[in-house]
């Protein structure tokens, strides 16, 4: 008998299923990790999406814009502080599509002070951009969080919401 072999199988048998199971054991931690934070993050998302929602429909002239745009800043930060930094853009997206969103809602709101005009075809014409915005970002959101759609269309979005922000700043 050779004493290599005597010892280097029995050694092997042992040693080849625990390492086996301990890469199954580490797989499955991250893997029950990973479905946490993405429950987290879900849950974190929901407001902001529902808070999105509200936009779309908002009655402009009952009610109270501000306290609406306020609520979905607060949302967007709890959302933000659930994030790991892979996931870090769409909420810097997020934070940018606010921005935005405030400023054509305070558009709107300035011209329909302006106009003194509240008819309903005013109204609606007025806050269209506000709406479609809402709607845009309510639905580009849910998609990335769905994988549906990609970081790079956050982040092409991001670019463009940089640059339209840029040239304000300049006027």
């Amino acid at each position: 008998m050779n004493p290599i072999s005597d010892i280097a199988i029995p050694v092997a048998a042992i040693l080849v299923p625990t390492a086996i199971a301990i890469w199954l054991a580490r797989s499955e931690r991250k893997s029950a990790e990973r479905s946490r934070y993405l429950e987290r993050r879900t849950t974190a998302a929901e407001p902001v999406i529902l808070s999105l929602a509200q936009f779309i429909s908002l009655d402009p002239v009952h009610e109270p814009i501000q306290a609406h745009l306020r609520d979905l800043r607060g949302r967007i930060a709890v959302y933000r502080t659930t994030l790991d930094t892979k996931d870090a853009l769409s909420g810097d997206w997020l934070a940018l599509q606010h921005e935005r969103g405030m400023l054509l809602w305070w558009s709107a709101m300035q011209a329909m002070d302006s106009s003194g005009d509240h008819s309903e075809a005013f109204v609606l014409g007025a806050f269209s951009a506000g709406r479609s915005w809402a709607n845009t970002t309510m639905q580009t959101f849910s998609g990335w969080l769905a994988s549906h759609i990609d970081d790079d269309v956050l982040k092409l979005q991001g670019a463009d919401l940089l640059k339209h922000e840029d040239g304000m700043s300049k006027e």
